[in-house]
């Protein structure tokens, strides 16, 4: 299989996760425009020398049908960019296995989340809107009909990404930006201030999720009278 440039990572991963045609017609033409555009973009200077090839060789493993790859991965997760862990959640949900398909969603959506927010470039977090919308196309809507099962995969996910060391270089998510295009230097924000970012953003997560069942409770009760 051809291997895929680092701008196509989050575009072809998002489309191997084999939404049916039905539900995703409008989607794939606009991943398909997307890597298009993205193909034709060369980074250059700093943007070159980031690394996102051991999640490139999973895609490419998963591409290829090797059943051994989920496991892999699950080995060491913190090894991998955030894309592989929303495609591997949408091939746990779709073969029966929804509480460990919505953990790595979420858990995939918090990092992602927190790597945006390392970066300068504000236009990389329509790359985490694109990634939520493609994978959570069926988790999200199972989710939300069980709030309280949410909630504890959730604070799950937020101990479990407290308790864990990123293996993965974060500023993947600046080849998902528009400074690619024209510049040479990355926006990013410095290492030291990688993790109080990433604390912040659990805080912020939690926070969205009791605000996004607080208002599913008072949707209930309306409906209830």
């Amino acid at each position: 299989m051809k291997k895929l440039s680092p701008l196509l990572l989050c575009a072809l991963l998002a489309a191997c996760a084999g939404k049916p045609a039905s539900d995703t017609d409008a989607d794939t033409a606009k991943t398909t425009e997307a890597a298009e555009q993205e193909q034709q973009v060369t980074p250059k200077g700093e943007f070159a020398q980031i690394d996102v090839s051991r999640s490139r060789e999973a895609m490419d493993e998963i591409a290829d049908g090797k059943a051994d790859t989920i496991n892999k991965i699950l080995q060491s997760p913190n090894d991998y960019a955030p894309p592989v862990l929303y495609l591997m959640s949408a091939i746990m949900f779709d073969n029966d296995y929804q509480d460990q398909g919505t953990f790595w969603y979420y858990a995939a959506q918090l990092r992602a989340r927190s790597d945006a927010n390392k970066s300068g470039d504000e236009t990389t977090h329509a790359a985490v809107t694109r990634l939520n919308q493609q994978f959570g196309v069926r988790i999200g809507p199972h989710s939300l009909e069980n709030p309280t099962r949410l909630r504890s995969i959730v604070t799950q996910v937020l101990k479990w990404d407290s308790e864990q060391s990123r293996g993965y270089d974060p500023r993947w998510i600046a080849l998902q930006g528009r400074d690619v295009t024209t510049e040479t230097q990355v926006n990013f924000a410095p290492r030291e201030k990688w993790q109080e970012i990433d604390a912040l953003t659990r805080n912020q997560f939690r926070q969205g999720l009791e605000q996004a069942l607080t208002q599913i409770s008072a949707r209930q009760g309306e409906q209830a009278q």
